[in-house]
């Protein structure tokens, strides 16, 4: 791992012998990641206890470890199911999500299926018991996932979570030596930020500042570039397709996928009208429909 790469890492504790389905674990944090707005470009099981979901711009790592001696915790754990985050700092600083915000959701939707004993915050000192985490979230029937502007703006404001504050001030007060450290405060305050704004929606005033297009363009020079050289191929078959599909690439950045699904639908009608076969296909798509 390079400096440039951020990594946030938290988990679920689990005092008694469990039985795991990795594959399982992986799709349900696709899933919410998905639902945050990440594009999910990659689910793999590497063995029974690693898995990695790789978003456009980050990476989730999952590991079933055996566990070991942890802060309020008598007894060692039997498992220990650990989340890692790992993205680009430059990405970070401009994600609208922020690493430990995903986190967070990724911890509640696996908790409300696998009911772990302690859930292990992004600090290694932060362990909550399961009722503290779940009192960050008790006062809404689901916890509110973050929603794209356009979603966001016809929904009405759902009451702030103020227990996120009171759970962390408790576990604050059972780790010894942070209120005598100014930099640890600081940090604890941090993440005590981004924890309270997991749990909740934006606010109008950031609603409209998050009124943006959707920036789907490729992250890198070389792939920008093969979209519009697969522009300029379309051209020379359906000069109107590539046209439109230049002014897309041109407001809403260049996309790999976008041009690669206009090549294939081009090229499948460009078949059906050598063969004859456009008018039977509109009518079979008309029966469908129908």
């Amino acid at each position: 791992m390079t400096d440039t790469v951020q990594k946030v890492q938290a988990g679920l504790v689990f005092l008694g012998r469990k039985s795991f389905d990795i594959a399982t674990i992986t799709c349900a944090l696709a899933d919410t990641l998905e639902r945050l707005g990440e594009r999910v470009e990659e689910r793999r099981c590497d063995s029974d206890t690693h898995a990695t979901v790789r978003a456009q711009r980050l990476a989730c790592r999952v590991r079933i470890a055996d566990g070991r001696a942890l802060p309020r915790i008598e007894t060692i754990p039997a498992h220990i199911l650990e989340l890692a985050l790992e993205r680009d700092a430059a990405d970070e600083a401009r994600a609208e999500t922020s690493s430990e915000t995903l986190i967070a959701h990724l911890l509640a939707g696996l908790q409300a299926t696998l009911v772990p004993d302690f859930v292990q915050w992004t600090d290694p000192r932060a362990v909550l018991t399961r009722a503290e985490f779940r009192a960050a979230i008790a006062n809404t029937a689901a916890m509110p996932m973050p929603v794209r502007p356009a979603a966001a703006a016809a929904r009405h404001r759902r009451k702030r979570l103020p227990d996120v504050e009171s759970a962390y001030a408790q576990l604050r007060t059972q780790m010894p030596g942070l209120r005598r450290k100014r930099a640890h405060d600081r940090v604890e305050e941090m993440r005590l930020d981004a924890l309270r704004a997991a749990f909740r929606d934006p606010d109008p005033a950031e609603i409209e500042a998050m009124a943006q297009p959707d920036d789907i363009r490729e992250p890198t020079a070389p792939l920008r570039l093969s979209v519009w050289l697969m522009t300029f191929a379309i051209g020379l078959f359906a000069l109107p397709v590539a046209a439109a599909l230049a002014v897309i690439n041109l407001l809403r950045g260049e996309n790999m996928r976008l041009a690669s699904q206009t090549a294939a639908l081009t090229g499948m009608f460009m078949v059906l009208a050598a063969n004859g076969q456009i008018a039977q296909a509109a009518h079979l798509l008309a029966a469908l429909g129908g």
